[in-house]
């Protein structure tokens, strides 16, 4: 899914990429894809930034102000019965834009198997307990309530362990964690939990194996029977 924020580089974007692939992009998203000669198959928006890069790409207009474009385009999506959304260029330039489109992943975390922000550093997703995914030693390891408070967080393999605190915006920090060894599990009561790793090679570990989600480079999810795909 392109959202017409910072550029991820086009290694990246070809790394995720596949031949059947489903492109949408939300409105000013459909810009960038021609820098990675990617074309998308729908573009779905108030079409107020769109720049007509695709004049033969379907376009569904829907100027429904109460939701932003990613919004639209992930509601599409889920009508379309797709279940695992990669979302590119959803941060940078703006920040209003990018806090918007976290809240919107908080909305939708339920609604998908998988869904990942990817920028040109990192890749993020929203987990459910319990949790493991393959690291290496010293791969950043970062945790962020999303939303107001997660509760009685517990982790394996940080280096900084989790004993059952609770996390909560403004009043404890959770992010440039390390992992000590190849996998971290975490678990928690509740509460919206943002998991935030590097890209392959960001770390000064590259080539180590790795894949946060079904198209990344970035710790091979484990999925646990209670546990959520990232």
């Amino acid at each position: 899914m392109l959202c017409d924020g910072e550029k991820p580089s086009v290694e990246h974007v070809h790394a995720i990429w596949k031949e059947d692939t489903l492109i949408i992009a939300a409105d000013g998203g459909g810009n960038i894809g021609k820098d990675w000669e990617i074309r998308p198959d729908l573009i779905i928006g108030d079409l107020d930034s769109d720049d007509g890069s695709w004049p033969d790409v379907e376009r569904v207009y829907q100027p429904d102000q109460d939701t932003n474009d990613l919004e639209k385009a992930l509601h599409y999506a889920h009508e379309q019965g797709m279940n695992r959304i990669t979302i590119i260029g959803g941060t940078g330039e703006r920040l209003d834009h990018t806090l918007k489109n976290l809240s919107v992943m908080v909305r939708y975390k339920e609604t998908f198997e998988d869904l990942v922000l990817l920028d040109n550093y990192m890749k993020a997703g929203l987990i459910s307990s319990p949790f493991t995914i393959s690291t290496w030693k010293g791969m950043k390891v970062s945790l962020v309530a999303a939303a107001g408070r997660v509760t009685g967080i517990v982790s394996e393999g940080l280096l900084y362990p989790w004993t059952g605190q609770d996390l909560v915006v403004g009043q404890y920090d959770g992010t440039s964690n390390q992992a000590t060894g190849e996998e971290v599990t975490l678990r928690f009561e509740e509460g919206d939990l943002l998991l935030i790793v590097p890209l392959d090679g960001q770390s000064g570990q590259e080539g180590q194996e790795g894949q946060l989600g079904q198209g990344g480079n970035v710790g091979q999810a484990k999925k646990p029977s209670s546990g959520r795909s990232l």
